[in-house]
């Protein structure tokens, strides 16, 4: 059978078409940071996902996917119910130029009215004296703008090539993959 240059293309068409339902979403980084003063580090991240509002917060208050939306995150444990959320413990590896530090800490996660996301570490219950974050979720033509500030002290001192810039770079891709993983998990219906 003789493959004409006709047959092919019809074959590249049809194999794009069936991957254009998870590349046509456009996940977007517009803006993230990682400032360090006094040895506390504010990390600032700002998305928009190609997903209703209501399916990214449903798929943030299960914590049980936060291992699928970070590669950072090793383990979630739930550890108890407080009040309007949840109280787990995290291990993550925090990775820059093959060089990897882990942190375990305790958080708690609460849900609040307004449907923002408010996270704090419980000091000293593991590798952070203190730390607080929140989500903040807002609807932009049928999908979610995302901000997140984090804001947390280490225990420890942590090495110069853990730095600014480099944790502002790993943070940056760690940020795309979140937002690309969302918008994954939406498409494929795991909400």
């Amino acid at each position: 059978m003789y493959i004409t240059r006709k047959m092919i293309m019809v074959c590249i068409s049809i194999v794009g078409l069936l991957f254009l339902p998870l590349t046509a979403q456009s996940a977007n980084v517009l803006n993230s940071s990682v400032t360090r003063q006094d040895g506390r580090y504010m990390m600032h991240m700002e998305t928009i996902v190609q997903a209703p509002v209501a399916k990214v917060h449903s798929l943030l208050m299960n914590y049980k996917n936060f291992t699928r939306f970070n590669s950072i995150f090793k383990q979630v444990e739930f550890v108890g119910h407080i009040g309007d959320g949840v109280r787990m413990g995290v291990r993550s590896e925090f990775c820059v130029l093959a060089i990897c530090q882990d942190f375990d800490w305790i958080q708690d996660v609460q849900f609040l009215p307004d449907g923002e996301i408010s996270i704090t570490i419980i000091p000293n219950q593991g590798d952070f004296r203190q730390g607080n974050g929140r989500w903040r979720l807002f609807s932009v033509n049928g999908g979610t703008r995302l901000l997140f500030d984090l804001d947390l002290t280490p225990k420890y001192w942590i090495p110069p090539i853990f730095g600014t810039w480099l944790a502002q770079q790993k943070f940056s891709e760690d940020a795309f993959k979140f937002a690309q993983e969302l918008e994954k998990m939406v498409i494929l219906n795991d909400c």
